[in-house]
């Protein structure tokens, strides 16, 4: 038995070497092509590092972003992104658009009389003789309906933080019966008022308080890139125009740079210069010269 199984032994043992040899073969085969890739990713990530820098050091910023590099850590006060940035200015938005709603929201009678009795107030103890002026609320060319407009009228004039603190109130009457009419008129019907008013600006000839369209519904950019917003631009343009009627004249009072609130009656829609958008009288424009009925 045993001179017929040796050859049969060294048959398996042959057979279980050249298995051996291969699987180390294999073996050596995947360590080498791992190794390889290793170093070949290696060399890559070096290779854009290099790149990133010489961009870095040719243009200040380079067009590649530090996040594209794997030695870098991102930049933590980076621009925001094109969808952050698209959500800022949504929002932005809304806030105007809430804002200007609020302003022109309508008003029931009791709060009509609210906002009249704080502006009664204010112009009692202002030091001033407290007077009423009477105003109609009309409209010239195709300017849509004007109830937005009148409601913002009445908050703006009778707003604390205006005319009442130079002992002015102010009240909607019927027509024929108004110190004023304030008209929201198409822009090119503003000369049909004088020759001197531009369809550009808003304008004031006599007894009428003219609010140019174009300017109610897009102000001016200035007044934008000074960071106020379009509601404010119309409490402005309001208390401006009205400020005529009282007595004041435009850029009466000069800007006292420094980023001060600008006068009420500078020209804020043609110029701000060194000033800030401001809608209310500063204190040195608390005087009128009106007189009207007791309020």
């Amino acid at each position: 038995m045993s001179t017929t199984r040796s050859p049969r032994r060294h048959v398996r043992a042959r057979r279980r070497r050249i298995y051996r040899i291969r699987r180390a073969v294999v073996a050596c085969a995947c360590l080498l092509l791992v190794l390889g890739v290793t170093l070949s990713a290696r060399g890559a990530l070096r290779a854009l590092n290099a790149l990133h820098e010489q961009a870095a050091a040719h243009t200040g910023s380079g067009i590649w972003s530090s996040a594209m590099s794997p030695y870098r850590a991102p930049e933590r006060n980076a621009s925001p992104s094109p969808a952050e940035q698209t959500l800022t200015e949504d929002e932005h938005t809304r806030k105007q658009r809430e804002e200007i709603a609020a302003l022109g929201a309508a008003l029931t009678d009791a709060q009509r009389n609210e906002i009249y009795a704080k502006a009664k107030q204010t112009a009692q103890s202002s030091g001033a003789l407290p007077t009423r002026m009477t105003y109609c609320i009309a409209s010239r060319g195709n300017v849509g309906s004007v109830d937005h407009f009148a409601n913002t009228v009445y908050r703006a004039l009778n707003d604390v933080r205006g005319w009442p603190r130079a002992g002015v109130v102010f009240a909607q009457g019927q027509s024929g019966q108004c110190d004023v009419t304030i008209t929201l008129a198409e822009a090119k019907e503003l000369p049909s008022f004088s020759a001197g008013c531009s369809e550009e600006y808003s304008c004031r000839v006599g007894n009428d308080v003219i609010i140019n369209k174009k300017r109610w519904d897009g102000a001016v950019q200035h007044w934008f890139d000074a960071g106020a917003t379009l509601a404010q631009y119309r409490t402005m343009v309001i208390n401006h125009e009205v400020g005529h009627a009282l007595g004041h004249i435009d850029n009466e009072t000069p800007c006292g740079g420094d980023k001060q609130s600008a006068p009420l009656m500078q020209e804020q829609s043609m110029f701000l210069k060194e000033c800030s958008p401001n809608p209310w009288p500063l204190d040195g424009e608390l005087w009128s010269t009106f007189v009207g009925s007791e309020p």
